[in-house]
């Protein structure tokens, strides 16, 4: 019989076992947090069925992690072990069986259910539980899907009719449900952060992204929140239709349900928090409905957009708003310098350079920090393209921390199929054995993968710290020192060096473009 449930919230780079991660690698490298969005309303639904339910994110934690959560183990003696993404769609996140926690639950807990959700449950459906990693892994939205799988599992109950289960039969077969979750997001319960231990909250306060775009400026208390569910864009590279389900349209919480959130988020002394959206919002008019509430309840936080602001929706009205109530920081997804590339190769129907233009500018007379979002080398770019997406990066200095990342073909996505089908890529698994989007995986006409390596670690680094005064406000954006940035510069540039040990050409994409493919055998070394 299942009572007590042990939520286990994966690392976003699980450092422990290396995964691009040196001994040089400095300590502000290591970690990727986030807050307990989806495992919290899990938590809750568990709850709400009458199990009771502890948290234990591994994120908190690196060295000693696996100590921790043995300790854990011994003290609670749970009857059943879910493993819970922070947020399903954070791309960054490592398609992670968990196979360690699992071993580690089976040998303190005797007799325990096992279950594993998340990227690898999502992408790699049955896989896990196939291999003995564990009982039961759910692909997909799993906030209502855990608690009828333990409930079944407490009254012996049919699974079969279960979407997006997968377990063995008694005969030892292996049934996959070919279904997904569905979440009404109305049916959603207030998130359960009620069960994180003070201690807890010190570290959650302590472990910050220091040197991300996404680090808390203005206070380290700060909670991520999300309002809404997948997105109306189907970008070439992003893997939230996917992870989510297809069948699962765009979906918004009620006005009443986000300002219950923030209010409970800012009585728990919460004074910064970070909109989560997959999608923030669709128009205008939605930006504005939050904004007016915000101002009619006197709210008062710090807040960004930490997955990216849309930016077809925003006016310079939108902007006053959004920054009269304590918005100060937006990250602009720009993608691309080129329409073209924006409309047909990255799939961002409702985006041009000329709105983009017109944003930075509004943004900055605000007094908006702005960082960029950029993404080079998806199939189909040509090279003069690239070069289109540096010089508008150029251009503007308005952009405050400009970001090239490199196109990665993630499971689910339409960038992925192009890749395979063209032959392009053969090893899947390589895409876990990077960090995603810091190195390319495939090669076109058009470009190589050390020339995406150059942009990302040698153009980065020319354009975002040109100056001292661009350095320092840079440092005070992400929380790091002066000499912490120079040590992050450094470690670009080597990270670089890492793939390409053997390349000794020009250091710009600029110098390089004359002189296609210079180095025509200089491909990344993975490591094995």
């Amino acid at each position: 019989m299942v009572k007590k449930v042990l939520i286990v919230i994966p690392p976003l780079i699980n450092s422990d076992e290396g995964n691009g991660f040196s001994p040089k690698t400095p300590v502000f490298e290591r970690y990727r947090l986030v807050s307990p969005v989806e495992p919290t309303a899990v938590a809750a639904n568990l709850i709400n069925r009458g199990f009771e339910v502890k948290l234990f994110d591994l994120g908190l934690y690196t060295g000693d992690r696996f100590d921790r959560l043995t300790e854990s183990l011994a003290t609670s003696k749970p009857d059943a072990l879910v493993m819970v993404q922070s947020v399903l769609t954070f791309s960054t996140a490592q398609d992670w069986d968990g196979k360690r926690v699992f071993d580690l639950a089976r040998t303190h807990c005797r007799d325990i259910v096992t279950v594993l959700t998340g990227s690898h449950a999502t992408n790699f459906p049955g896989k896990a539980v196939s291999e003995g990693v564990c009982d039961f892994s759910i692909k997909g939205e799993v906030d209502f899907a855990v608690g009828e799988l333990l409930s079944a599992v407490n009254v012996q109950g049919d699974l079969s009719s279960l979407p997006g289960l997968a377990y063995r039969l008694e005969s030892g077969e292996l049934s996959v449900s070919q279904d997904y979750p569905k979440v009404n997001l109305a049916d959603l319960p207030l998130p359960a952060y009620h069960l994180l231990k003070d201690e807890d909250r010190v570290r959650y306060a302590k472990v910050l992204e220091f040197g991300k775009i996404r680090f808390p400026e203005k206070s380290c208390y700060y909670r991520d929140i999300m309002t809404s569910r997948g997105c109306i864009m189907r970008c070439s590279f992003c893997c939230v239709t996917h992870m989510r389900g297809n069948t699962q349209k765009y979906r918004r919480k009620s006005l009443e349900m986000v300002v219950a959130e923030i209010e409970a988020a800012l009585e728990d002394g919460i004074e910064e928090i970070h909109f989560f959206d997959d999608l923030f919002a669709r128009d205008e008019k939605e930006i504005l409905e939050l904004t007016n509430e915000i101002v009619r309840r006197n709210l008062r936080f710090h807040w960004f957009v930490a997955q990216g602001m849309p930016l077809w929706p925003l006016t310079r009205n939108s902007l006053e708003a959004m920054k009269e109530t304590g918005m100060y920081r937006i990250i602009c997804p720009l993608e691309s310098g080129n329409n073209r590339v924006l409309k047909e190769v990255a799939g961002k129907a409702l985006s041009s350079v000329e709105h983009h233009h017109d944003v930075l500018l509004w943004a900055h007379s605000l007094g908006l920090e702005i960082i960029g979002l950029f993404v080079v080398g998806m199939p189909g770019e040509e090279r003069y393209e690239i070069l289109d997406t540096i010089k508008f990066a150029e251009e503007h200095p308005e952009i405050d921390y400009s970001v090239f990342s490199i196109a990665t073909p993630m499971i689910g996505t339409r960038l992925i199929k192009q890749v395979t089908q063209r032959g392009w890529l053969h090893d899947t698994d390589k895409i876990n054995r990077i960090i995603k989007r810091t190195v390319s995986l495939y090669h076109t006409e058009a470009f190589k993968e050390y020339e995406l390596g150059v942009i990302r670690a040698f153009d980065w680094d020319r354009i975002n710290f040109s100056t001292p005064e661009r350095q320092a406000k840079y440092a005070r954006m992400v929380g790091i020192t002066f000499e912490q940035l120079q040590v992050q510069r450094e470690y670009a540039k080597s990270t670089f060096y890492r793939y390409f040990p053997d390349y000794d050409g020009p250091l710009s994409f600029k110098d390089l473009y004359d002189q296609p493919h210079l180095f025509q055998e200089c491909t990344p070394k993975i490591p094995g």
